[in-house]
């Protein structure tokens, strides 16, 4: 093969890649523009355990915990778990108890720290295992999270069908500053919310799980000895001989912004949570090297033609990067309208788009492709990783160890761990 074959092969496998890339779109938006079960004739109403683990006061924690105490589900308890009594996300929590008055919310002080998994997973533990066997469902969402009044009502609505043993939603950012940290991490979402639906990645921000998962699933051991608790259902959804099913409903929006450095941070967490716990990490590997492939071999041909001075070759070449810029900018305006289709419904506030960021995006586009595949090659290597001011090590056989155990209060505040404070994982 010459040269220029293979620059015209690479602009074929930038057209492959494109044709794949819309018909995945055109089934995503197809798979949320309707529910997959059938709405009960008798409203679905179990008894739920709603489980929020806080470390820290995240930004919107307020208004999280108020949404859920203002839920239309009548028969639920809110179990508000931080894992120390100096936690600053104790105060909030007690000022708004103190505020409502609610009669179906219990605080909860972790005062076991086990070695073996991530803190969230362990509150998580520290909860379901003494919980009364009369809660037919266990549904979690994130502090980042801010639940309308039927958030749960639409949680709990598919679980009435046997053939599922959780139901999820998934995160959109509409941020509220468009600097270049949240857009790169709201480019990085909007794939990423495709490739975990096509591969039934669940979502710890708004989850639900059947009780089942517990028994037959042995779901709670499984927490004892991961590093996420959502990417960890896969497995027991499969002992369990259920499904996982996303509700269309529930896209959460997060206003949160984020710098380049705190996103860098969150995303190989996001990324480590799948390589450790989820079957299609291959896939997740293969979206990566499909991203990377074209990329380097447009850079390489544009450098060799400029040298040589190969017209037909620099042609081929911009001609694939050309494609493909138009074709990832392509998609951004169908995904967007879809998703806020779906958010007008529940007269959910949106800003508009501007010129100014959609200028930004131009910039921000390749810089989420770098910053995803250096997430991606250095997630190799990664034998530690921080989250939330403690360090976990992880073994070579995908075990997870937690180095020390530090109140949050008594993390030391720099710049880095104030930014990352601001992304929930």
């Amino acid at each position: 093969m010459t040269i220029l074959h293979f620059a015209i092969a690479n602009f074929a496998l930038v057209v492959c890649i494109h044709i794949v890339a819309y018909g995945a779109l055109f089934f995503y938006l197809r798979g949320i523009a309707r529910k997959g079960w059938k709405t009960p004739a008798v409203p679905f109403i179990p008894k739920t355990a709603v489980i929020l683990t806080l470390r820290g006061a995240d930004p919107f924690l307020n208004r999280c915990i108020e949404g859920l105490l203002k839920q239309d589900h009548p028969n639920y308890t809110v179990f508000l778990v931080v894992d120390s009594d100096s936690d600053p996300a104790l105060h909030v929590v007690q000022d708004i108890v103190k505020k409502l008055q609610p009669n179906n919310v219990e605080v909860v002080i972790v005062d076991e720290h086990l070695k073996s998994c991530t803190l969230k997973c362990n509150s998580l533990c520290y909860v379901t295992k003494d919980i009364d066997p009369s809660y037919e469902v266990v549904a979690i969402l994130d502090a980042d999270t801010n639940p309308h009044p039927n958030w749960l009502r639409s949680l709990v609505e598919p679980l009435s069908d046997a053939r599922f043993g959780a139901a999820t939603g998934q995160r959109w950012y509409i941020p509220e500053k468009d600097n270049f940290g949240s857009l790169v991490r709201y480019l990085w979402n909007a794939a990423s919310v495709v490739l975990c639906y096509f591969s039934r990645i669940t979502w710890g921000g708004s989850l639900a799980l059947k009780r089942d998962l517990f028994v037959k699933g042995n779901l709670l051991e499984g927490w004892r000895n991961a590093f996420t608790d959502d990417a960890s259902i896969s497995s027991a959804l499969h002992a369990s001989g259920m499904k996982s099913v996303f509700v269309p409903s529930l896209f959460m929006v997060n206003r949160e912004t984020c710098t380049l450095l705190s996103f860098y941070r969150w995303v190989k967490r996001q990324l480590l949570c799948v390589k450790l716990h989820h079957p299609t990490w291959g896939v997740v590997i293969a979206h990566g090297v499909l991203i990377m492939l074209p990329l380097v071999a447009m850079l390489l041909l544009v450098i060799y033609a400029v040298i040589y001075q190969d017209y037909a070759i620099f042609a081929w070449s911009v001609g694939s990067f050309v494609l493909y810029g138009v074709g990832v900018f392509g998609t951004l305006p169908i995904m967007e309208r879809g998703i806020r289709n779906k958010l007008r419904e529940r007269n959910e506030p949106l800003s508009p788009w501007t010129w100014s960021k959609a200028l930004r995006m131009l910039i921000a586009v390749p810089l989420t492709q770098c910053v995803y595949i250096s997430a991606l090659f250095w997630l190799h290597f990664m034998k530690k990783v921080e989250w939330r001011g403690v360090w976990y090590e992880i073994g070579k056989d995908k075990t997870v160890r937690m180095i020390e155990y530090i109140p949050y209060a008594e993390v030391k505040s720099n710049a880095t761990s104030q930014t990352d404070e601001t992304v929930s994982l």
